[in-house]
């Protein structure tokens, strides 16, 4: 019997408050983990910004749900009161094909999310490396990363930006071909311009000015991503020539950037395009820029009508997706099943033994010797022709019985199951 069980705690059932309090870092897996041990003959456990999961094949008999849930929590040192929040449970194959879900990212609150596959595979090595996952985890995870290898691969789950900071980033290499070398101005350092910014750090760009009222946030966000120089506000005439891309996310009533800002920049450029991209609300650049020849005006409005074009064609993969888990746990089941074909065929034939010696042993004192070992060949030849065909056909799935169903068939019809807990 295939015993993991997981518990979840998500996006669906928790608020980000919750899940904050549910969070572990790779150091408190490793002090959870190693209390696991005692209760688990395996254990993995996941845990990102939106979901902590917990996936255990217990020591000794099945743990309830509310146990499995009262270890997560306690491995937060979190009271009764403490933390009380809704879960969601997993049993036998379902629990590896939930992991499948989450590898893919159609589990995730951004769907098609492209670090999930990474954070599995770093809980996964964690794991791997405190010991606790053994044989059926170890399997059950590679599967998963092939999962989601293969749905990055062969689906459009994680195409098209459905963050606004990277449609801005997205929207700017359709217009420039490729950000290579090219020369980026953010105008602000919250937390938009530090998603744009590491969304623009991969792309190879040249240069990033980073902007901001306050100074010393600029310089923190640039020491933060590994590369930007900072300059205060008053710099902005001085640095927005030199631009390509220009990202602004800044509050205020004012408009940052005027349209005789602009026109002198464009001046400087040598009409060179320019892209700018106001992602503030209210907005941050004079609306009348657009009309400024060979500068592209795009605002909020246009980046999320970007966004929601990309999640829905995301949303149109899930189907695809779930095909290919549907494959994945169906070779997962057959490797499983393989595992208990060998020491079920083993606890047949001791049966049939034990059976054929007893009754060899009833009658020896009614053979002499010459006639008791032609009846123990005779016997034994006959209880291997008998089992050789149904020994056959429990090996070789067929006729559209599962491995696992004929197993557990077998194991009812000559009583193995009691034999076994004996």
């Amino acid at each position: 019997m295939f015993k993991l069980t997981a518990v979840s705690i998500n996006h669906r059932t928790a608020n980000v408050e919750a899940r904050e309090k549910i969070f572990y870092t790779t150091d408190e897996i490793r002090e959870l983990s190693e209390k696991l041990k005692s209760a688990a003959q395996e254990s993995l456990v996941v845990s990102t910004c939106n979901r902590t999961e917990l996936y255990m094949i217990p020591s000794s008999g099945p743990k309830t749900h509310d146990e499995l849930y009262r270890l997560v929590r306690q491995g937060k040192r979190l009271g009764d009161g403490e933390l009380e929040v809704s879960y969601e449970t997993f049993e036998g194959f379902e629990a590896v094909r939930h992991l499948y879900a989450v590898a893919t990212g159609i589990d995730s609150l951004m769907l098609g999310d492209i670090q999930i596959l990474g954070q599995v595979k770093e809980a996964y090595n964690t794991g791997v490396e405190l010991g606790t996952v053994g044989t059926l985890l170890h399997h059950a995870c590679q599967m998963a990363l092939k999962a989601g290898k293969r749905a990055k691969a062969e689906t459009k789950i994680s195409e098209g930006a459905v963050s606004v900071s990277y449609a801005a980033v997205e929207l700017a290499e359709k217009i420039f071909g490729s950000l290579k070398g090219r020369t980026a101005l953010l105008i602000g350092a919250g937390e938009t311009a530090e998603l744009a910014a590491k969304d623009l750090k991969p792309k190879e760009i040249g240069r990033l000015f980073i902007v901001n009222r306050t100074l010393e946030r600029a310089k923190n966000l640039a020491e933060q991503i590994g590369m930007g120089e900072a300059a205060s506000l008053d710099a902005l005439s001085e640095k927005l020539p030199h631009a390509d891309i220009v990202i602004s996310s800044v509050g205020g009533s004012e408009h940052i950037l005027t349209r005789d800002m602009v026109a002198a920049a464009m001046k400087v450029r040598e009409n060179n395009p320019l892209l700018i991209i106001d992602i503030g609300v209210p907005r941050n650049v004079d609306p009348s820029v657009r009309k400024i020849s060979n500068v592209f005006l795009n605002d909020i409005d246009s980046l999320n009508l970007i966004v929601e074009k990309n999640m829905q064609m995301r949303r149109t993969e899930v189907v695809a997706v779930q095909r290919l888990l549907d494959e994945e746990l169906n070779d997962f089941i057959k490797w499983y099943s393989s595992l208990e074909v060998g020491p079920t065929i083993k606890m047949l034939r001791d049966k049939i033994e034990h059976i054929r010696e007893e009754e060899i042993n009833r009658h020896k004192g009614k053979l002499n010797g010459a006639d008791l070992e032609i009846v123990d060949e005779v016997t034994r030849s006959l209880v291997n022709k008998i089992l050789h065909e149904p020994m056959t056909n429990l090996k070789n799935a067929e006729n559209g019985i599962s491995m696992v169903d004929r197993v557990k068939m077998l194991k009812s019809l000559f009583g193995l199951e009691e034999d076994e807990k004996g």
